[in-house]
């Protein structure tokens, strides 16, 4: 496919400027750029899901313009969407055939012949579900598996994978990347659109870098380099240094925030911990370890049910729901922006004054809407978020963009415990630097930072103290010097703390 002079807006952003784009046969390309570069709208183009302002598309020598995905995979171009879109209330099955499911001559689905072929592609690709599970009751990782597994069901001829392994496990990024290059050596032309640019490195031919809705580089991945990629992605330098730690832990007799044997179904065991005014503390472990379970219980957001204690400054949380832990003083930012975190069809200022609305009430119960843009105004400064202004719609705002609103929204609540879960989860480099800045800046302020994540740069450049989890339980601390990849990993991996060198 070749795409010449591609251009689209939404509204006042200029999302794409005039973009050349080609996909080849057998062939891996690599698509990289900042949040907001424009990488998913391009995306969106080729897949017929976004008609292009203007510029021309051609499949085979033939022009193409499509008016809905539909026409796309006719032509059997496939995309998996950054955004998992299985339909949760069905069966993984269900949802692996589709629109493509075998029928009697009646149109009546074989149930019998869905549930085997549906089994042959888990077991081929090595899902670990069953073809019965009800989707909506699967974790992230799991989903996008079976969405990845989806897409190369339909046959494709060019397959487009925004973010494919951003909620995966080590084990479903291999299992990822592999059948990349399989598919690529079976004549599919790819594109590849990710963060994670070891992954680019490992199975991309070639490689296009875009900034500002524009191509900034495009050639062969063998006649680059990493630093050069990141370079010409943000146009700057990127400085990554680890964070100067501000806590004395002598100094306070009472803890800002002590967990005692905390437990929520039987997932978590006992957890147990201690929090210091203007700590990092870093929580760590493999995919199934209790991380997400962890944050949610220390919010009240638990799907079971909790036990053990939470204080804070010596004073126990009262109720076990999101509602108490606001009042005392804790927040959590969830992994889950999309479904748990923004409201995408609101504005802005809705978004960040949805939790405080009572602030701008009213005699007679209307609120202060002027006042309220005002603080959406403040905060889009103080976190530079990017965006046309305080009224646009969430939807319309890059990925890192998003999860800036969603640090406005809690810092809103003016938290002393802010809980964090994957806080820079599918944004770029530069969206994570400027993050990071956020969390230090949040820290400095005295407020205590648990960051629960399984990005091994966020816990060495920005933790005081880590734990490290292993099936529920928090199996040891690592802390100063010991803060290191090496050492995280092995204890991630092993469930145990590797002893310090002699």
């Amino acid at each position: 496919m070749q795409c010449k002079g591609l251009t689209r807006n939404f509204a006042a952003v200029r999302a794409l400027r005039g973009v050349d784009f080609s996909i080849a046969a057998g062939r891996v390309r690599g698509l990289v750029g900042e949040n907001g570069a424009g990488k998913s709208t391009l995306a969106k183009i080729i897949a017929g899901v976004h008609a292009p302002g203007s510029g021309t598309m051609e499949l085979e020598g033939r022009p193409v313009r499509f008016n809905g995905a539909e026409q796309a995979l006719a032509q059997h171009i496939v995309t998996v969407h950054q955004d998992i879109n299985l339909v949760q209330t069905m069966s993984v099955g269900e949802n692996l055939l589709l629109n493509n499911e075998p029928t009697y001559r009646l149109g009546i689905i074989r149930r019998k012949a869905m549930r085997a072929a549906a089994q042959r592609l888990l077991e081929i690709y090595e899902i670990a579900v069953e073809p019965d599970d009800n989707v909506g009751s699967l974790p992230n990782d799991l989903k996008k598996m079976v969405q990845i597994v989806k897409a190369v069901s339909l046959d494709p001829k060019i397959l487009i994978l925004d973010e494919p392994t951003s909620s995966l496990t080590d084990a479903q990024v291999r299992v990822a990347l592999r059948l990349i290059r399989q598919l690529a050596s079976q004549g599919v032309g790819l594109v590849l659109i990710s963060h994670y640019l070891a992954e680019i490195f490992e199975v991309c031919d070639d490689l296009t870098v875009m900034r500002d809705g524009e191509v900034v580089a495009d050639g062969p991945v063998c006649e680059t380099t990493l630093t050069q990629v990141v370079a010409q992605m943000v146009g700057r330098k990127v400085e990554t240094s680890r964070r100067a730690t501000q806590v004395a832990f002598s100094a306070e007799p009472i803890p800002l925030m002590a967990v005692e044997n905390l437990g929520s179904g039987s997932i978590l065991k006992n957890v147990s911990f201690e929090l210091r005014n203007g700590e990092v503390l870093g929580v760590t472990g493999l995919a199934g370890s209790g991380l997400r379970e962890l944050s949610r219980a220390l919010f009240g957001a638990s799907s079971s049910q909790a036990s053990g204690r939470i204080l804070i400054q010596g004073t126990p949380v009262r109720g076990r729901d999101p509602a108490a832990s606001l009042e005392s003083g804790i927040a959590l930012l969830t992994s889950d922006r999309l479904g748990e975190g923004i409201l995408p069809n609101f504005t802005l200022v809705e978004n960040i004054c949805l939790p405080i609305l009572s602030r701008f009430g009213r005699v007679g119960g209307s609120l202060d809407f002027a006042e309220m843009e005002r603080t959406a105004e403040r905060n889009i400064q103080r976190l530079r978020v990017h965006t046309p202004g305080p009224l646009a719609l969430a939807r319309q705002l890059s990925g890192g963009n998003q999860q800036k609103v969603l640090f406005a929204k809690w810092l809103e609540t003016r938290p002393r415990v802010f809980v964090m879960d994957e806080p820079t989860i599918g944004v770029d480099v530069g969206a994570k630097e400027e993050i990071r800045k956020i969390i230090d800046e949040i820290a400095g302020a005295g407020v205590g930072v648990v960051l629960v994540t399984t990005e091994l740069d966020e816990l060495v450049l920005l933790c005081d103290r880590v734990l490290v989890m292993f099936r529920g339980a928090v199996i040891g601390e690592l802390s100063g010097e010991e803060v290191n990849r090496e050492r995280i990993l092995h204890a991630s991996a092993c469930g145990e703390i590797q002893a310090a060198a002699a």
